[in-house]
């Protein structure tokens, strides 16, 4: 048996996050939730041409993200448990940014030529507000799926009474704690742009009374502590190694003795290398900035007066570490 052509080791996984791209933005995969249809059928209810539809579903069927049952196309086992409505999360969201996200990367060579983006992720969402949109949708997605995870590994007090979110964007990390701790009080800090649908989202889980929106810039902000809970979720990645000591250096001062902060980040030495060798990459065409060596944090962390601090790495690529550490 011949080996494969060399380019497969390109064109193959470009291809399969085309065809999942487009099967999520002219919506085959909700439209197969409802049961296996065939193509005519697909294509009417989806607004597109029987021969594109077919060529699409049978480039999916040859990933194995869906299947043939006669005439009939049905999703696959994953797709159903990832991707519809079915999900405990549908990451449809993730899909549906990751056409932006190529868009990003067709500036990767000047962005490796010259060591930054041409223009970074937040100018661009400011000239394209709905970038923001489908990257909130896509943050949303994510949050749904890592808060259980939050909640299990986050050692908070049944006393404690108020929580900061710094960029806690959508609210729904605040929305998991407060529904938790009925006790709590939270506070959510984030760029104005960032907080756009927050307040809908938190009247729709009825907390309006206990959550409140502070807008405004991480890199300059003065909370009014004391708070017995902060949250820093995959914020120090985007920013510059000054601004990310500051951060912690703000909290500290706004955080209670014996208050608890929860950082999640990715790490230069995240468990999985190679994703931590493409999220840097990543961050380098899209913000310009680089993942933390955790001893660097956790000096930030001491100079800042946290003490003890413990770091667990999560299972699964993308996942990556939360440290927990106590303010003294």
């Amino acid at each position: 048996m011949h080996p494969p052509i060399p380019m497969m080791e390109a064109y193959l996984p470009m291809m399969k996050s085309a065809a999942m791209i487009t099967a999520a933005q002219i919506g085959i995969f909700h439209q197969l939730h409802q049961g296996p249809r065939p193509v005519e059928e697909i294509a009417r209810a989806c607004r597109s041409s029987e021969r594109g539809v077919k060529s699409l579903l049978d480039a999916l069927e040859s990933f194995r993200l869906v299947t043939r049952i006669g005439e009939r196309y049905a999703n696959s086992a994953f797709i159903t448990e990832h991707f519809t409505p079915a999900a405990g999360t549908d990451f449809t969201p993730g899909l549906l940014w990751s056409a932006e996200a190529w868009r990003i990367m067709s500036g990767l060579t000047d962005a490796v030529r010259s060591g930054a983006p041409t223009i970074s992720l937040w100018r661009a969402m400011q000239s394209r507000p709905e970038m923001g949109t489908l990257f909130s949708a896509y943050m949303q997605a994510f949050a749904h799926y890592f808060s259980p995870t939050l909640l299990a590994v986050a050692p908070i007090s049944a006393n404690a009474r108020r929580l900061l979110d710094v960029g806690g964007s959508h609210g729904l990390h605040c929305v998991a704690f407060c529904r938790r701790y009925p006790g709590l009080t939270a506070d959510i800090f984030d760029l104005p742009e960032s907080l756009a649908g927050t307040a809908a989202i938190i009247a729709e889980h009825d907390l309006a009374h206990r959550i409140n929106v502070l807008p405004g810039d991480a890199t300059k902000f003065v909370p009014e502590g004391p708070y017995d809970v902060v949250l820093l979720l995959s914020v120090l990645h985007n920013q510059t190694t000054k601004d990310g000591e500051a951060i912690i250096r703000r909290i500290a001062r706004a955080t209670a003795p014996g208050g608890v902060l929860v950082i999640h980040e990715h790490f230069k030495s995240d468990p999985s290398a190679s994703f931590a060798a493409v999220f840097n990459l990543t961050l380098l065409v899209e913000v310009g900035t680089e993942t933390l060596a955790p001893e660097k944090l956790h000096l930030w962390l001491r100079a800042a007066g946290f003490d003890p601090i413990a770091r667990e790495d999560l299972p699964g690529d993308g996942m990556g570490s939360l440290v927990v550490a106590r303010r003294t």
